[in-house]
């Protein structure tokens, strides 16, 4: 054996054991004495440089490995791995079709290039090829998994399960299999089934993290944030830096109403991951939903460095900016809502405008809806805005109160809209784009500043009106006069006044979340809502849509006397408004009702679960928008006890009527 041989020898020990280092030099040596050999020692140099990740030497000598012997598939395996983690992706993926036609026996260098695929944003390709490698291998677990994880890709959680059941029959143990399996039930909110197998995959293997984190993902989305929260103590208590733990943990506790905990999470993920964008922003929005504006502010714009497009962010800042009453800032921000973008991408030939002329006259301008009735009600509060600039104003208006929205006088023409109708002729817009619409031409960024205000303006960009134009008040809509004389005789038969209506929960339950952004769920315990009740003098309505079984029992439990249940009137809104024009008083959480209670020009006492939603604002007894309305807030840590002691205080008082 020659002096070269010996050391191409000891190379590939020094590889089988990973000993990359001793490999390079082994190889180096080799080829000092034998420059142009075979093409082997190429390429184990190339293998050990690959490993050290010193990828462009690597590629240079699997290249010429590759140019010295053309038909050796593991050279060329190699070679494709290097391009892959040079980035050189369709380079990586022709190598390995080519090494596959090689050894066509060994089916992973096609999977390596279906893999690939994906990466190149091709996962329907991906697909076609896996499934016909799993035909010719149907008894590779890998093939199935990969295939199984291709359909998640895809959106196909449901065929995604079912390739994924038929790899975990072939492998019962693997993890991976378990992860992506859970993957596709949590995807399809089956979260008991996916908490189920992320649990199997801890047992096994109960230091890893990305497990656990799925574990807290799927409790989050099935509601369960006690649970989320304590799984994240757990994950953090063996894995302190993990930025993603604290990240979780700061959702689960912000959604249990938990503020100030949920800031000391998202601050110290944003102090592991300080060039993470998403951290940076949640940490901004947990510092303004605490009261910390100014800080807010930096470190928003410290994620929009990071993140200049980044649509999440806008839409924070957007409610940020209106719930403290900069409503220019606010309003530019708010053109990135979710509604809009879903729309706009679903309905593209609408052309849907977010600004508009500055004369209005001879324009004629279609609103559409958008989000839920109570959000359509109180958007189109701005319509008459338009027709006072001399435009001609058509609204398509949800069938619920279409008749409503004629009532009110704001718009020329009122139609029930209905999706397979064609556009109208003229500007069509989103009825949520009218306030910003109507303003945006006022709204200017900030000059320089005097040196005592530009430093603390200086690192993030605001608009100087606050509050400015006045907000619209609430649309007025008179109740019909047959409906008033329904609503007096069903309170005649409730029950002596003063008469108090109460909802407890509005939005979607976070149970009953289905999709891929949250909707906004508003709620109070009904215990405590209860003994808040208890001392309120007359009868007690419930106003509650869709309430739960025993809901309207466990509230009169809890007042400690009958609950008058009239949650059938939430189908039928022309009586529900003539009843919440008649009745003494209402209190409850923000819905539907409470909009209908603005429109009656009635006052109410709105219950605003922390953090607030931005229309009853950051903080204050008041809101802008629903002038005489009282707030009850819950408190940066959850709890409503010191609201509603002062609600049970307040129920006899007489409210001022609302100013004109």
């Amino acid at each position: 054996m020659t002096w070269r041989d010996q050391l191409l020898g000891a190379a590939e020990a020094a590889l089988q054991r990973g000993e990359w280092a001793a490999a390079v030099d082994h190889c180096r040596s080799a080829l000092a004495l034998a420059p142009g050999s075979d093409g082997a020692a190429q390429a184990m140099l190339g293998i050990g440089l690959l490993q050290l990740g010193q990828q462009d030497a690597a590629i240079a000598a699997l290249e010429q490995a590759a140019g010295m012997n053309k038909r050796n598939p593991h050279w060329l395996g190699h070679l494709a791995q290097a391009y892959a983690t040079a980035g050189r992706l369709d380079d990586a993926r022709k190598t390995y079709q080519r090494a596959s036609r090689l050894a066509p026996q060994y089916w992973p260098y096609t999977q390596n290039a279906a893999l690939l695929l994906i990466r190149q944003g091709k996962a329907g390709e991906a697909e076609s090829v896996l499934r016909a490698l799993a035909r010719r291998h149907p008894d590779e677990a890998g093939i199935q998994l990969n295939l199984g994880n291709v359909l998640l890709e895809l959106g196909r959680s449901a065929d995604a399960e079912t390739v994924l059941r038929a790899a975990l029959r072939l492998a019962p143990d693997d993890t991976q299999i378990l992860q992506s399996l859970g993957s596709a039930q949590h995807r399809q909110s089956r979260f008991e089934e996916a908490c189920a197998n992320y649990r199997a995959c801890i047992r096994a293997e109960p230091q890893a993290p990305v497990p656990r984190l799925n574990l807290v993902s799927a409790l989050i989305d099935a509601g369960r944030c006690a649970e989320a929260e304590a799984e994240c103590l757990a994950l953090i208590g063996f894995a302190p830096i993990l930025p993603e733990a604290h990240r979780f943990l700061g959702a689960a506790r912000g959604f249990r109403g938990d503020t100030a905990g949920a800031l000391r999470a998202f601050s110290r993920a944003a102090e592991l991951a300080p060039e993470r964008a998403d951290d940076i922003r949640n940490h901004g929005g947990a510092l303004a939903e605490c009261g910390r504006l100014q800080a807010s502010l930096r470190q928003l714009a410290r994620a929009e460095q990071l993140a200049p497009d980044d649509i999440a962010l806008r839409q924070l800042r957007s409610a940020i900016d209106l719930a403290q009453g900069r409503l220019s800032d606010g309003w530019q921000h708010y053109r990135a809502r979710q509604a809009f973008i879903g729309t706009h991408a679903a309905r593209p030939e609408l052309q849907l405008q977010q600004t508009l002329p500055e004369d209005l006259r001879g324009y004629r301008i279609t609103l559409w809806p958008e989000q839920g009735i109570g959000d359509e009600l109180f958007f189109l509060r701005h319509a008459d805005q338009l027709r006072r600039r001399g435009a001609h104003v058509a609204v398509r208006a949800s069938a619920k109160i279409a008749e409503f929205v004629a009532r009110s006088g704001i718009a020329d023409d009122v139609v029930i809209h209905d999706e397979r109708k064609p556009a109208t002729e003229g500007l069509q817009m989103l009825c949520g784009d009218l306030p910003g619409a109507l303003s945006s031409t006022d709204a200017c960024p900030c000059p320089d500043l005097p040196d005592a205000q530009s430093d603390a303006l200086r690192d993030y960009t605001a608009w100087i009106r606050v509050y400015w134009p006045r907000p619209a008040p609430p649309l007025r809509i008179p109740p019909l006069d047959d409906a008033l004389a329904r609503a007096r005789k069903i309170l005649q038969d409730a029950g002596p006044g003063p008469h108090i209506g109460a909802t407890w929960r509005a939005g979607i339950a976070a149970r009953e979340q289905r999709g891929a952004h949250w909707v906004l769920e508003k709620s109070v315990p009904l215990a405590e809502f209860g003994a808040a009740l208890r001392g309120a003098p007359g009868t007690l309505l419930s106003l509650q849509r869709h309430p739960l079984p025993d809901e309207t029992a466990a509230l009169a439990a809890a007042a400690g006397r009958k609950v008058v249940d009239l949650s059938a009137l939430n189908e039928d809104l022309e009586t529900l408004l003539a009843l919440l024009a008649l009745i003494d008083d209402y209190t409850g959480v923000s819905n539907t009702n409470m909009h209908l209670r603005a429109a009656c020009g009635r006052p109410a006492r709105v219950l605003v679960p922390n953090p607030a939603e931005w229309r009853w604002m950051h903080g204050g007894e008041e809101s802008p928008w629903f002038p005489g309305f009282r707030i009850y807030r819950q408190t940066l840590d959850g709890r409503w006890d010191p609201s509603l002691a002062q609600l049970a205080a307040d129920l006899a008082a007489p409210q001022r009527a609302p100013e004109s």
